[in-house]
């Protein structure tokens, strides 16, 4: 879901420019004031998580695939403040580490993952849980997430490019319901293993659980090298059928498609890319933590 550069008209690349500037400013100084102290530490582990799960794509349908987001997770875990910084440091790596997704049209990923596609997760999940229904607010969350960024994304780019295809819009969107549920599920257990983890740590070292969930992310990082799909993801897949071309990127990307093209064999490319984007993700994501005070209680 990731929007490459050559696609975004220049108002729509201003105007969410704008927005995405000022929405993650006022969060970054929100983050300040509403982050719990005890989930702070965990801001790191989970940009490393987050970044690597969204290495992993999976089929949702003939000749397309889906990934994770991660805004739900991270907002559940950490707050929504946090999160949409979180994201918005994910987003940056991935644009400029590996070309996902164009620099130029970084502002418009940003808002429609970082910004909304977080609060799309969090206030189904904030509404629930305070009816004793966390679980099914959580899932509801990451459906939403993932459905109404991806219709916010597709609308940025039919407006760019005047291609308004009703039956591949309406057949897109039905992919996008299958990664919104998948979506829902995967971080229902994340989100549930990490409470188990939590809780058992309480009182005693994080430690293990942070490794644990190091453990877990780069576990997903090479079965992303060795088993993810190589279909596009359905962004990708509605360009191609609208016969929308983007352009090649202004910035050269340090690994372009997550390869580094050094190294000979293509597993090696592939796990050495991935790997130093999982340390960069979880060094910014450890780096944010550091700014945000901890005087915030439970």
């Amino acid at each position: 879901m990731h929007i490459p550069d050559g696609i975004l008209s220049a108002p729509i690349l201003a105007s969410f420019g704008a927005a995405s500037s000022l929405g993650v400013i006022y969060s970054a100084r929100k983050a300040e004031a509403t982050t719990l102290a005890h989930r702070i530490p965990l801001l790191g582990v989970l940009g490393a998580f987050v970044f690597a799960a969204q290495m992993v794509n999976f089929p949702v349908g003939p000749g397309a695939s889906g990934h994770l987001l991660g805004g739900a997770l991270l907002a559940a875990t950490i707050g929504p403040w946090a999160a949409s910084i979180t994201m918005t440091a994910i987003l940056i790596i991935q644009a400029l580490m590996f070309q996902d997704g164009g620099v130029l049209a970084l502002a418009a990923n940003v808002f429609n993952m970082a910004i909304l596609g977080v609060w799309l997760a969090w206030l189904p999940f904030r509404a629930l849980s305070k009816i004793n229904q966390p679980r099914l607010g959580l899932f509801l969350g990451a459906l939403l997430s993932v459905l109404l960024s991806a219709v916010l994304a597709l609308a940025q780019v039919s407006l760019s490019s005047r291609v308004m295809t009703q039956g591949l819009w309406v057949f897109c969107l039905g992919l996008f319901i299958v990664t919104g549920a998948i979506e829902g599920f995967i971080t229902l257990a994340a989100w549930e293993a990490i409470e188990r983890l939590e809780g058992r740590a309480s009182g005693q070292t994080r430690k293990p659980m942070h490794l644990a969930i190091l453990a877990a992310s780069i576990a997903i990082m090479l079965i992303g090298v060795f088993f993810a799909s190589g279909a596009p993801d359905v962004l990708e897949y509605f360009q191609t059928q609208a016969g929308i071309s983007s352009s090649a990127t202004p910035f050269p990307a340090l690994m372009p498609d997550y390869e580094w093209a050094n190294l000979n064999v293509e597993w090696l490319r592939k796990s050495s890319a991935g790997a130093l984007g999982l340390l960069a993700a979880f060094a910014i994501s450890f780096l944010i933590s550091k700014f945000v005070p901890r005087g915030q209680q439970d």
